[in-house]
């Protein structure tokens, strides 16, 4: 009998500080091969491996921007290469407003 897949989801406003903090954990997570998440209701320990599917979706409107960022990681990675598709991301200081 398969397992029923564990899930883990957390929402909440943040200052941008926070937020890079977090970033900065998943960060050394991801490094470490473990990342442990946990709020007040649930846990999760996610074990990451050498190749990562990466998944980056971005839009503006203008009320709203929105950057998702989706990792996955599978146990088996033996056939998998990987994909040497440039992409680059770059910080920028806003413009000053006139």
């Amino acid at each position: 009998m398969a397992k029923k897949p564990q899930y883990f989801e957390h929402e909440s406003l943040q200052d941008k500080e926070s937020v890079v903090n977090y970033l900065k954990a998943l960060s050394k997570g991801i490094e470490k091969g473990e990342i442990l998440l946990s709020d007040d209701e649930d846990t999760q320990i996610i074990n990451t491996s050498e190749l990562t599917q990466m998944n980056i979706k971005a839009s503006k409107t203008k009320k709203e921007q929105s950057l998702r960022i989706k990792l996955s990681w599978t146990n088996d990675t033996d056939d998998d290469d990987p994909d040497n598709a440039p992409l680059f991301i770059k910080a920028k200081k806003p413009k000053k407003k006139k």
